[in-house]
């Protein structure tokens, strides 16, 4: 799996939100495609390293399927408990 972290760690450094990267000549929903790690084409790729000078492999990485699903499911997990809890802060 193709993961974009780097890219969302780097905006942050520049102070740039997802958005700014329409700057860049690519389609206004390729920012959301990145947020959410699905498939990019190269073109919009390419566009993305010339507006922010970089190569393609500081702003993402591959990580296997498996370690990938992992991770979502965890995360997918505490964000439940986190939700549960806050409703249980909010009876209080």
């Amino acid at each position: 799996m193709i993961v974009y972290t780097k890219l969302a760690t780097l905006l942050k450094e520049k102070k740039m939100a997802w958005k700014d990267l329409c700057n860049s000549g690519i389609a206004a929903n390729t920012p959301q495609k990145f947020s959410q790690n699905r498939p990019i084409s190269t073109e919009s790729l390419n566009k993305v390293c010339e507006y922010l000078h970089v190569q393609p492999s500081e702003i993402m990485e591959w990580i296997p399927d498996a370690e990938y699903e992992n991770q979502t499911a965890e995360k997918a997990k505490i964000e439940a408990q986190i939700a549960e809890l806050q409703a249980k802060l909010k009876r209080m």
